[in-house]
């Protein structure tokens, strides 16, 4: 994850297969119980007869699995990972999150929520410390109401997907068909569109230090109710440009008002 201080010292721990974890393992024994590091992860439901168990049951399970990973005494953050509101209305998870710090096991409670509507939901009923959201360019319902909320409340947010599934970073032509494979080809038509609407930004990005993608990490950890955004990387690079948007500025306030201008004109 990049947070909005130059930098980054936090990182998205997922619960993940053994294959998978195996390779890993480094990274873990690089991050075991640092100060400097903040762990942010996830867990998920278990598919069972009469449907998905989010229980406190399966949370203790998953979060016992994490600290032994990553060899922690503690999490920081821990989110449920995209419940359904009905979910986190009928189901025991705000308990276990409470026993789980009274346990000294996690710090924040925290959801990675669907609709902003479960995020206000979540906030009023005063059940959340932080909150994972989608919020990039072409995404900013939770401006409207969350974001200030949130903001009020002294709720944390992380900002997930600023570059669109990848649509925003610079890798792909309008004019192109996106990869079979590729995760913004999940959006189909949707994708193309979008990369229409960055050519009209083109007069920006072209002068923009980083271009499209730097300008788009920067929009998502302008506003100042982030306290992180959550960028992918799939290399070295990718990864080192990412930290390197951490400028603790964001946008001006006079660009981001120009792009706005800009994304008035989007539909």
């Amino acid at each position: 994850m990049l947070p909005r201080q130059s930098g980054s010292n936090s990182s998205d721990a997922r619960r993940t297969s053994k294959s998978i974890c195996s390779t890993h393992q480094p990274l873990y024994q690089a991050l075991a119980n640092r100060d400097d590091v903040y762990i942010a992860t996830k867990y998920g439901s278990r598919e069972t007869a009469t449907g998905r168990d989010w229980s406190s049951a399966v949370m203790f399970e998953a979060v016992e699995g994490s600290l032994q990973r990553l060899q922690r005494d503690c999490l920081d953050v821990l989110q449920i990972h995209s419940p359904a509101r009905a979910e986190l209305e009928s189901c025991d998870w705000a308990d276990g999150m409470a026993r789980l710090q009274d346990q000294g096991k996690i710090r924040h409670a925290a959801v990675a929520i669907r609709e902003p509507e479960d995020g206000i939901w979540l906030i009023e009923n005063d059940l959340v410390e932080v909150l994972q959201v989608t919020y990039n360019m072409f995404d900013t319902t939770v401006e409207d109401q969350l974001l200030p909320l949130a903001q009020e409340k002294g709720v944390g947010i992380l900002a997930r997907m600023p570059l669109a599934r990848g649509v925003l970073s610079g890798k792909f032509e309008a004019s192109k068909v996106i990869p079979e494979g590729n995760r913004a080809a999940r959006d189909g038509e949707r994708a193309l569109r979008r990369l229409e609407h960055i050519k009209t930004l083109q007069h920006i990005t072209d002068v923009y230090p980083g271009g499209i993608a730097r300008l788009a990490l920067h929009f998502s950890l302008s506003h100042p109710a982030v306290s992180c955004i959550i960028p992918g990387a799939r290399s070295i690079e990718q990864l080192e440009q990412n930290v390197t948007a951490a400028n603790g500025l964001g946008l001006s306030a006079a660009l981001r008002a120009s792009i706005d201008e800009i994304r008035a004109t989007w539909n």
